[in-house]
Protein backbone atom coordinates (compact mmCIF):
# COMPACT_ATOMS: atom_id res chain seq x y z
CA UNK A 1 0.00 0.00 0.00
CA UNK A 2 1.19 3.51 -0.81
CA UNK A 3 2.31 5.59 2.14
CA UNK A 4 3.71 9.08 2.34
CA UNK A 5 7.49 9.29 2.48
CA UNK A 6 9.24 10.58 5.55
CA UNK A 7 11.34 13.68 5.05
CA UNK A 8 14.50 11.59 5.27
CA UNK A 9 13.22 9.12 2.67
CA UNK A 10 12.22 11.94 0.35
CA UNK A 11 15.60 13.65 0.69
CA UNK A 12 17.46 10.38 0.15
CA UNK A 13 15.42 9.73 -2.98
CA UNK A 14 16.08 13.24 -4.31
CA UNK A 15 19.83 13.04 -3.64
CA UNK A 16 19.99 9.65 -5.37
CA UNK A 17 18.08 11.02 -8.38
CA UNK A 18 20.32 14.13 -8.49
CA UNK A 19 23.51 12.10 -8.74
CA UNK A 20 21.86 9.62 -11.08
CA UNK A 21 20.98 12.54 -13.33
CA UNK A 22 24.57 13.79 -13.32
CA UNK A 23 26.11 10.39 -14.06
CA UNK A 24 23.54 8.94 -16.49
CA UNK A 25 24.90 7.24 -19.59
CA UNK A 26 23.09 7.14 -22.95
CA UNK A 27 21.07 4.03 -23.67
CA UNK A 28 22.94 1.24 -25.40
CA UNK A 29 21.79 0.17 -28.86
CA UNK A 30 20.27 -2.93 -27.23
CA UNK A 31 18.29 -0.78 -24.77
CA UNK A 32 17.15 1.55 -27.56
CA UNK A 33 15.93 -1.47 -29.52
CA UNK A 34 14.06 -2.78 -26.47
CA UNK A 35 12.33 0.60 -26.09
CA UNK A 36 11.32 0.56 -29.76
CA UNK A 37 9.92 -2.95 -29.32
CA UNK A 38 8.01 -2.02 -26.16
CA UNK A 39 6.33 1.16 -27.41
CA UNK A 40 3.92 1.91 -30.20
CA UNK A 41 5.47 4.16 -32.87
CA UNK A 42 3.38 7.14 -31.71
CA UNK A 43 5.04 6.88 -28.29
CA UNK A 44 8.65 6.54 -29.52
CA UNK A 45 8.89 10.29 -30.13
CA UNK A 46 7.81 11.06 -26.57
CA UNK A 47 10.30 8.65 -25.04
CA UNK A 48 13.28 9.75 -27.13
CA UNK A 49 12.49 13.45 -26.60
CA UNK A 50 13.37 12.94 -22.93
CA UNK A 51 16.81 13.85 -21.66
CA UNK A 52 19.39 11.07 -21.47
CA UNK A 53 19.08 10.92 -17.66
CA UNK A 54 15.29 10.65 -17.90
CA UNK A 55 15.58 7.92 -20.55
CA UNK A 56 18.05 6.05 -18.33
CA UNK A 57 15.77 6.41 -15.29
CA UNK A 58 12.73 5.24 -17.29
CA UNK A 59 14.52 2.12 -18.55
CA UNK A 60 15.63 1.30 -15.01
CA UNK A 61 12.07 1.70 -13.71
CA UNK A 62 10.78 -0.58 -16.51
CA UNK A 63 13.39 -3.22 -15.64
CA UNK A 64 12.50 -3.13 -11.93
CA UNK A 65 8.73 -3.03 -12.48
CA UNK A 66 8.61 -6.13 -14.65
CA UNK A 67 5.27 -7.12 -16.04
CA UNK A 68 3.01 -6.73 -19.02
CA UNK A 69 3.20 -4.26 -21.85
CA UNK A 70 1.06 -1.59 -20.15
CA UNK A 71 3.31 -1.65 -17.08
CA UNK A 72 6.45 -1.35 -19.22
CA UNK A 73 4.90 1.48 -21.25
CA UNK A 74 3.93 3.34 -18.07
CA UNK A 75 7.44 2.94 -16.65
CA UNK A 76 9.10 4.19 -19.82
CA UNK A 77 6.84 7.21 -20.17
CA UNK A 78 5.95 8.29 -16.63
CA UNK A 79 8.14 11.43 -16.66
CA UNK A 80 7.67 12.63 -20.26
CA UNK A 81 6.13 15.86 -18.97
CA UNK A 82 9.56 16.95 -17.72
CA UNK A 83 10.74 17.36 -21.31
CA UNK A 84 9.20 20.80 -21.72
CA UNK A 85 11.04 22.23 -18.72
CA UNK A 86 14.51 21.77 -20.24
CA UNK A 87 16.00 21.88 -16.74
CA UNK A 88 19.23 20.24 -15.73
CA UNK A 89 20.04 18.71 -12.37
CA UNK A 90 20.51 22.03 -10.56
CA UNK A 91 17.42 23.65 -12.09
CA UNK A 92 15.32 20.64 -11.11
CA UNK A 93 16.72 20.78 -7.59
CA UNK A 94 15.91 24.47 -7.23
CA UNK A 95 12.42 23.93 -8.66
CA UNK A 96 11.80 21.08 -6.22
CA UNK A 97 12.90 23.19 -3.25
CA UNK A 98 10.83 26.17 -4.46
CA UNK A 99 7.80 23.90 -4.81
CA UNK A 100 8.29 22.37 -1.37
CA UNK A 101 8.55 25.83 0.17
CA UNK A 102 5.61 27.20 -1.85
CA UNK A 103 7.85 29.87 -3.34
CA UNK A 104 6.89 31.56 -6.60
CA UNK A 105 8.12 29.49 -9.52
CA UNK A 106 9.23 30.64 -12.94
CA UNK A 107 7.79 29.27 -16.19
CA UNK A 108 10.24 26.36 -16.66
CA UNK A 109 10.08 25.54 -12.96
CA UNK A 110 6.28 25.45 -13.15
CA UNK A 111 6.49 23.10 -16.12
CA UNK A 112 8.78 20.83 -14.13
CA UNK A 113 6.64 20.96 -11.00
CA UNK A 114 3.50 20.13 -13.02
CA UNK A 115 5.15 17.54 -15.26
CA UNK A 116 2.71 14.84 -14.19
CA UNK A 117 -0.38 16.54 -15.56
CA UNK A 118 1.50 17.79 -18.62
CA UNK A 119 2.87 14.32 -19.36
CA UNK A 120 -0.52 12.68 -18.83
CA UNK A 121 -2.08 15.02 -21.39
CA UNK A 122 0.74 14.28 -23.85
CA UNK A 123 0.30 10.54 -23.35
CA UNK A 124 -3.46 10.68 -23.70
CA UNK A 125 -3.17 12.56 -27.02
CA UNK A 126 -0.63 9.97 -28.24
CA UNK A 127 -2.91 7.03 -27.42
CA UNK A 128 -1.04 5.62 -24.42
CA UNK A 129 -2.65 3.10 -22.09
CA UNK A 130 -4.85 4.18 -19.19
CA UNK A 131 -2.16 2.94 -16.79
CA UNK A 132 0.48 5.14 -18.48
CA UNK A 133 -1.73 8.21 -18.37
CA UNK A 134 -2.73 7.62 -14.74
CA UNK A 135 0.80 6.89 -13.54
CA UNK A 136 2.21 9.98 -15.26
CA UNK A 137 -0.54 12.13 -13.73
CA UNK A 138 -0.71 10.75 -10.20
CA UNK A 139 2.59 9.26 -9.11
CA UNK A 140 3.64 9.17 -6.38
CA UNK A 141 0.27 8.80 -4.80
CA UNK A 142 -2.56 6.43 -4.04
CA UNK A 143 -3.98 4.11 -6.67
CA UNK A 144 -6.48 5.97 -8.88
CA UNK A 145 -9.90 4.46 -9.54
CA UNK A 146 -9.91 1.98 -12.39
CA UNK A 147 -6.20 1.12 -12.11
CA UNK A 148 -4.98 -2.33 -11.07
CA UNK A 149 -3.37 -1.94 -7.62
CA UNK A 150 -0.70 -4.57 -8.40
CA UNK A 151 0.43 -2.63 -11.47
CA UNK A 152 0.39 0.65 -9.57
CA UNK A 153 2.39 -0.66 -6.60
CA UNK A 154 4.95 -2.36 -8.84
CA UNK A 155 5.50 0.89 -10.74
CA UNK A 156 5.61 3.00 -7.58
CA UNK A 157 8.15 0.71 -5.93
CA UNK A 158 10.26 0.59 -9.09
CA UNK A 159 10.26 4.40 -9.27
CA UNK A 160 11.28 4.81 -5.62
CA UNK A 161 14.79 3.42 -6.05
Amino acid sequence: MWTARTTTEALTHLVRRFFGFLTAQPLTPREQSAVHDALDPALHRLFFAQSIPDQRHAVQVAERAEGGSDRVEAALLHDVGKTGSSLGAFGRSFATVAGALNLPARRRWLTYLHHGAIGADMLQRAGASNLSVAFARSHPGPVPDGIDPDDWHALAEADEV
